[in-house]
């Protein structure tokens, strides 16, 4: 079955994990990192979930699942081994309208997860809609090496241009010409050789090329700053 791709904004939105060991635990980085409420419901747990939990970083229900459990949940993700208690998580996140991933069960999601890697504001997502989660974690590495932290740079200065870019550039298709060379110039190669300076020059260079209404020569340009690389 194919699927439509998308980013959730899951920030303070509830995300309860029902089992606690293996791959469902190796979820919870992930989600603390966009800001999601964790709640974990299993009658025990590993070492890492103990510690999250003792931190206050999630929150730990220490018994076995419960109907109404789900109440609130933005998404579901189970993993116990137990096929009756899954047909109630399903039965239930499926009365509820929520987003629900029995691990491993297909016909019991209706989204299925995908293996991802950031560089900044930079997410790529590999999915295979869960016929070969490995191969996507095959293709994450590969996209591991090719794609360095000079792609968060980028999208950063992005970011920090938008502003000065939508006032000096007001029509859209002119904009968007701008942005096109920008992404396609050598300001990506500039910052994977660590020269800011030189993007910020390049910047104010392509700002003047496109603007309506460039501004005189004796006008000051503020610099732009360059952001810090990210280093994941």
């Amino acid at each position: 079955m194919k699927t439509y791709p998308i980013n959730l904004v899951l920030d303070q939105r509830l995300v309860v994990l029902i089992g606690a060991k293996g791959e469902i635990a190796h979820k919870i980085a992930g989600l603390l990192e966009v800001g999601a409420r964790v709640r974990i419901i299993a009658p025990s747990a590993g070492d890492e979930v103990e510690h999250l939990a003792s931190q206050h970083h999630i929150e730990w229900l220490r018994r076995r699942y419960q109907p109404g459990d789900l109440t609130g949940a933005a998404i579901v993700f189970a993993a116990t081994g137990d096929a009756a208690v899954h047909e109630q998580i399903w039965a239930e996140g499926s009365a509820n309208g929520q987003l629900v991933n029995v691990m491993d069960v297909l016909p019991q999601c209706n989204f299925y997860g995908v293996s991802f890697l950031r560089r900044g504001l930079l997410t790529i997502a590999i999915g295979t809609g869960g016929a070969a989660p490995a191969l996507a974690v095959t293709i994450r590495k590969r996209f591991e090496l090719e794609f360095g932290p000079e792609y968060g740079a980028l999208l950063d200065f992005a970011k920090a241009m938008r502003p000065e870019v939508s006032r000096r550039i007001p029509p859209f298709r002119r904009r968007q010409q701008f942005w096109y060379a920008w992404v396609e110039s050598e300001a990506l190669a500039l910052l994977r050789d660590g020269r800011e300076a030189a993007v910020c020059e390049l910047t104010v260079q392509l700002l003047d090329q496109y603007a309506v209404q460039p501004k005189p020569k004796e006008d000051h340009h503020e610099p732009f700053i360059a952001p810090a690389l990210e280093t994941a």
